[in-house]
């Protein structure tokens, strides 16, 4: 087993962390220099760890910075912070469109919220999008397989 990666149900917690870093960063970035393209930068690369098994940019640049410091995984289930990055999917797109269609209080906001949910996660390591996903998702799939 890789330092970076843990299996097909679980993912490294501390990948996930350094990527929420990452996220913030580009989203101030972003915000401060007014590139809303990078919004789309972030889309794709939520997209790609939401809905596929392909490596985003910022995944590999997480699996580099743990590879250089040798840090030990950290498990955590992947299904949650799939569902997480599949809702910075939607924001991501949404914030890069208010701003196109100039409704820039609206984005600044949206992006003002992402920026919280992913300093959450870096810093304190609390998934606002697990916990939705806990609340709502689990206990509809488990009543809808249990039956």
């Amino acid at each position: 087993m890789s330092n970076a990666y843990i299996s097909k149900n679980y993912t490294n917690d501390i990948i996930v962390r350094i990527i929420a870093s990452q996220v913030v960063l580009i989203a101030l970035i972003t915000l401060i220099t007014r590139y809303e393209f990078l919004f789309v930068f972030l889309a794709i690369d939520f997209f790609l760890r939401a809905f596929t098994n392909v490596t985003s940019p910022l995944a590999l640049v997480g699996k580099s910075i743990i590879s250089i410091f040798q840090l030990k995984p950290t498990p955590v289930f992947a299904t949650p912070k799939k569902f997480a990055a599949s809702l910075g999917f939607g924001m991501s797109l949404i914030i890069y469109f208010l701003f196109q269609f100039q409704f820039d209080y609206a984005a600044w906001s949206i992006a003002g919220i992402l920026i919280i949910c992913a300093t959450l996660e870096s810093v304190f390591k609390i998934c606002l999008g697990c916990s939705i996903h806990s609340i709502i998702v689990a206990p509809f799939l488990n009543a809808r397989f249990n039956k």
